[in-house]
């Protein structure tokens, strides 16, 4: 919902509050596939995350997404619950375990889908901008610029809702995924689905403030027409990967998306805020992997 605050179009209460609604609702349609592609295809069969395990890696993500949320910094879920699987797995199990194809496709997609974000961002703007500056908007009299801009505006609301609805059935679908380890959740995922829904959405609303307000106002200025093709970017690349149950980082994806947009106009990117979130994202992975690794010997201990 990053985009409506930074446009202008939604106030950072209304964004958070549609934002968590429509997390209900993507997370049904869209999200069981990915689930179970963060529960089931990082560990081979023969080395199953049991219940215990799985305990710890839901406490390892949340303790590890609470304390950057705090700070506002859109940290990346996909990155937190992919180290916290990697790194019990391994102390339980040894490397041996792990299914290095699965780690290297996801790995890779962290990498290639923000430089689509970036590319996206980037393409969207220069067409719209293009679409401004054609005959036909001059012939017709709609070269205004607040015209123009409104009209941006109704399409940003589409493609929002398109966005959150996205991005909920990968979001929540990774934060539940390690339930999808255990049988009896995986065969009627309906309540699990529900509770990370209703979590993700209560989350949104008390939490996510704090992060839609600095991903609006500190990386770059957004007006409709570039707050739209940020969106158009994201709800894109987001929808393609949820329905290939592949777990993106919408983070890294919108936050390139605006580095995009920003290049077209040559604005001036916050680079301290640039740095933080980078920096957040690098050590993500290895420190869930640490964290649910420490949590493992401490349960055996107690």
């Amino acid at each position: 919902m990053t985009p409506a605050v930074g446009a202008g179009l939604l106030s950072l209460s209304a964004a958070v509050i549609i934002g968590g609604v429509c997390n209900l609702i993507g997370v049904f349609f869209l999200g069981e596939s990915v689930a179970k592609t963060v529960g089931n295809n990082f560990t081979f069969p023969e080395f199953p995350l049991t219940l215990p395990m799985v305990f710890i890696i839901l406490i390892s993500m949340s303790v590890w997404l609470l304390i950057v949320s705090m700070k506002g910094i859109p940290i990346s879920t996909t990155q937190s619950i992919v180290g916290s699987v990697l790194g019990i797995a391994i102390l339980e199990y040894g490397v041996n375990s792990i299914r290095i194809d699965t780690v290297v496709v996801v790995v890779l997609s962290w990498i290639v889908s923000p430089i689509l974000g970036l590319l996206g961002g980037y393409g969207f703007y220069k067409l719209i901008q293009s679409f401004q500056n054609s005959r036909f908007l001059k012939r017709t009299g709609y070269s205004d610029y607040e015209r123009q801009e409104k009209y941006a505006t109704y399409a940003l609301a589409i493609f929002l809702l398109f966005t959150v609805f996205s991005r909920s059935g990968n979001d929540v679908a990774k934060a539940i995924g390690p339930l999808m380890a255990l049988p009896e959740i995986a065969e009627d995922p309906f309540f699990a689905l529900l509770a990370g829904g209703v979590g993700m959405c209560f989350g949104v609303i008390i939490l996510g403030r704090r992060v839609v307000k600095k991903l609006a106002k500190d990386i770059v200025a957004l007006s409709p027409t570039s707050a739209l093709a940020a969106s158009v970017s994201v709800s894109i690349i987001m929808f393609v990967g949820t329905v290939m149950a592949m777990p993106l980082s919408g983070s890294h994806i919108l936050v390139a998306a605006f580095i995009g947009v920003g290049f077209v106009n040559q604005e001036q990117l916050d680079m301290d805020s640039l740095k933080e979130i980078g920096w957040s994202w690098i050590i993500t992975t290895p420190a869930s992997a640490v964290f649910s690794g420490a949590l493992l010997l401490i349960s055996r201990i107690v």
